[in-house]
């Protein structure tokens, strides 16, 4: 109780507080939810890339890593020095495989590059809730901005646009997809 810290500290045996850092077990994962029928999902569009163009006044931030040698390879901007009118699109199509009715909330997170210290292992970017009859599906797009979806908080407290690889995962890790960031001057 002495500890509030969000982040893990082993040295504490402190697992970390909020389902972004939590690396405990749990007996439900974050937005479990019971239902009278089974539902599954399918990716019917995603975008892979995203290419961001930079000024020649912005500059890359320091992030720690694990390796030291991505930090050769990898850079990250402010967000706010960024004109952020990137999208990140694509469409889920829920599948009702049960013989009733129902609602399922479709939750989207994003998973930061995991070479970097300290993020969170995964942040809530969207959701939709959608009602499919029995036997039946529906589809349900989602338009993320990129910016404030793949941003993360460095060691400093800016928060940043790293460049790497992020995935964007759907439900609890049911499907994912990556996402490649990077700058060009």
């Amino acid at each position: 109780m002495t500890s509030m810290q969000l982040r893990p500290n082993d040295k504490l045996g402190h697992p970390g507080r909020t389902y972004k850092f939590f690396n405990g077990s749990t007996v439900y994962p974050f937005g479990y939810g019971l239902s009278y029928t089974r539902f599954e999902y399918h990716i019917v569009d995603s975008k892979k890339d995203l290419k961001i163009k930079l000024n020649k006044f912005q500059h890359s931030r320091e992030l720690n890593y694990k390796d030291s040698t991505s930090k050769l390879e990898r850079h990250s901007v402010l967000v706010n020095d960024l004109k952020c009118d990137y999208n990140i699109k694509f469409e889920v199509r829920v599948e009702n495989k049960g013989s009733r009715d129902g609602d399922e909330v479709v939750m989207v997170y994003a998973v930061p590059p995991g070479d970097i210290i300290g993020t969170p292992l995964k942040q809530l970017v969207g959701f939709k809730r959608v009602s499919v009859k029995a036997k039946k599906s529906k589809s349900v797009k989602f338009v993320l901005d990129a910016c404030k979806s793949l941003s993360i908080v460095d060691h400093k407290a800016y928060q940043v646009l790293a460049s790497g690889e992020h995935n964007i995962m759907i439900g609890d890790n049911v499907l994912s997809f990556p996402i490649h960031v990077s700058f060009e001057h």
